[in-house]
Order: structure tokens, then C-alpha cells, then sequence
């Protein structure tokens, strides 16, 4: 803001010495009238928004320029109020620093209080500095609504590992099924093999009863009948041991794609598990990070 803007008091009310330019009564006039005509160019440093104010030893105000968000109004000649750092540091005469919540003017800022004395360490007044938190606040909830959705997505990507490992733990068990199936399936291809060489031997016996029935001529029909339906039961049953050997074959088949299928799913769970855990891992650290940003926006 430029000088244009500055409210200032005139001389008879800035030092409580009237026009008297001698002794300390002057030099206290002329340091606060420099203090007063530098008040801008310090204000245009401040590479932030800032008020600047500054008051006699009777801690009234003789300069005083608004920032863009905090405007006191018209404050010169008027008291200043006790607990403003530009108050206490004409009482105390140590820097005081105090942040005004946004309640007060609509606006939080953080305000420090500067005594200044003359050439024999005399406090004449101070200067103050009002600087803006708009900026801060904004930054300062960015951060935490940054770091509430990091610690959602920590979270969230934690859950999501946990399933994944559990849907692993599943897999690998349904693997282990699979394996003990397999067994059991090797097995009826045994008890297959047992049942045809029955059927085998069935079929053999038939065939030679009949070739004895027929020496035995007409004594032996009756055992004719009895070979033929044996060799009938043996064809019978080699021919069911065949249609169960092809059922077999085809299980075995969809148990190996089944098997394939799930080891390829167990692969993925697992690497799904590590990849969660890495996101849960970079967000946990963005979180931090969040964290020292938001220390240090309480800095400035």
C-alpha cells in the first residue's frame, strides 16, 4: 500500500511536546515522524499481507496502515487497547506477540509489538506489525483435509491387503483341495483298472464254460446259459469301466484348469497384498509429510 493511505497525527499530538523539536521531547517527535514516513516501505516488504501501526509513549495511536483483509478503522489518536502487543511493549518494553482469532475482526492475524526508545534507552512508543493467517489457514486446511484423505487411503489400502492376503490364504487352501482331488481321482483310475481285469477275466471264464457246455452236449445248456450271461455282465462292465474312465479324464482335465486358474489368482492376490502395502506405506509418509507442512505454516 502506498503513503497515500497511511492515517498519521500531526506533530502536537505525537510525542505529547507540541512543535518542540530540542532536547529528548524533539528527538522522540523526529523518530517516531521517520518511523511514520518509512511505515509503507516496510509495510511493501512484507512479502505478505500486513498491517502496520504505531503509537506514542502515551500509547495512543499517531500512524496506522490497513492490511487488505483487516482494517481498524480510523485508530489515530485513539488508545491503544490493553493486551495488544503494541500496547504491552511500551508497558513491558520487551517484543510481545499475540495472534487475535478470527472472531474479533472476521479474520485471524497474528500481531507482534516493537518498543522503541530514544538515544538514553527511554521507551517512546512502539511499532507494531498485524500479519494476516488467511493464507496460513488456508494452507493449514488443505494439509489436514490432505492428511484426513491419506490416512483414508493408508487405511483403506491396509483393509484391502488384509483381504488380499486372506483371499491368498483361501487360494492356497483350495490348492491343497485341488491336490488331495487329484489323489482321490488317481485312486478310481486304480480301482478302474481292477474292475476291468475282472471284467477281462469275467468275460474269459464265460467264454470257456460255454466251450465246455457245448462238449457237454445236452447236459450242458443250462450251463450255457449261465456263461453267456456272465460274458454279457463282463462286457457290461468293461464297457462301464470305459464311459467312467472317459468322466474321469474329463475331471482330471477341469481340476487342471481349475489348479491353473487358481494359482494364477493366488499370484495376483499376493502381489494385490505387497502392492497395498506399499500404497499404505507412501501414504503413511505423504500423511507425515503433512504433517510438517502443517508446522511449518504455523511459522509464517
Amino acid at each position: 500500500m502506498g503513503g497515500e493511505n497511511v492515517q498519521q497525527q500531526g506533530n502536537g499530538g505525537s510525542g505529547g511536546n507540541g512543535g518542540n523539536d530540542k532536547g529528548h521531547g524533539g528527538g522522540n517527535t523526529n523518530t517516531l515522524e521517520a518511523l511514520i514516513m518509512a511505515a509503507p516501505i516496510m509495510q511493501q516488504l512484507f512479502p505478505f499481507d500486513c498491517m502496520v501501526g504505531i503509537a506514542n509513549k502515551d500509547k495512543k495511536y499517531v500512524a496506522y496502515l490497513p492490511s487488505r483483509d483487516v482494517d481498524l478503522g480510523n485508530v489515530i489518536g485513539t488508545m491503544v487497547p490493553p493486551g495488544d502487543p503494541v500496547h504491552d511493549a511500551i508497558t513491558t518494553g520487551m517484543i510481545q506477540k499475540a495472534t487475535v482469532p478470527k472472531e474479533t475482526f472476521g479474520i485471524a492475524f497474528r500481531s507482534m509489538g516493537i518498543p522503541l526508545r530514544d538515544d538514553d534507552g527511554n521507551i517512546i512508543g512502539s511499532i507494531g506489525l498485524g500479519m494476516s493467517l488467511k493464507q496460513q489457514e488456508a494452507l493449514t486446511d488443505a494439509v489436514q483435509s490432505f492428511a484426513a484423505t491419506s490416512e483414508e487411503v493408508a487405511a483403506t489400502s491396509e483393509e484391502l491387503a488384509a483381504s488380499a492376503q486372506e483371499l491368498s490364504n483361501e487360494t492356497e487352501s483350495l490348492t491343497h483341495l485341488q491336490q488331495e482331488m487329484n489323489t482321490q481321482v488317481d485312486k478310481t483310475d486304480t480301482m478302474l483298472d481292477f474292475i476291468n481285469k475282472v471284467a477281462a477275466n469275467s468275460n474269459l471264464l464265460g467264454l470257456n464254460a460255454s466251450i465246455e457246455a457245448a462238449r457237454a452236449g445236452e447236459h450242458g445248456r443250462g450251463f450255457e446259459v449261465v456263461a453267456t450271461e456272465i460274458r454279457k455282465m463282463a462286457d457290461s462292465s468293461a464297457s462301464s469301466v470305459q464311459e467312467i474312465r472317459g468322466i474321469i479324464t474329463d475331471i482330471k482335465e477341469k481340476v487342471a484348469l481349475l489348479s491353473n486358474a487358481t494359482t494364477k489368482v493366488a499370484d495376483i492376490a499376493q502381489h494385490q497384498a505387497a502392492a497395498s502395502e506399499e500404497i499404505s506405506a507412501s501414504m503413511q509418509q505423504l500423511a507425515s509429510a503433512a504433517e510438517n507442512i502443517e508446522s511449518v505454516s504455523e511459522l509464517l
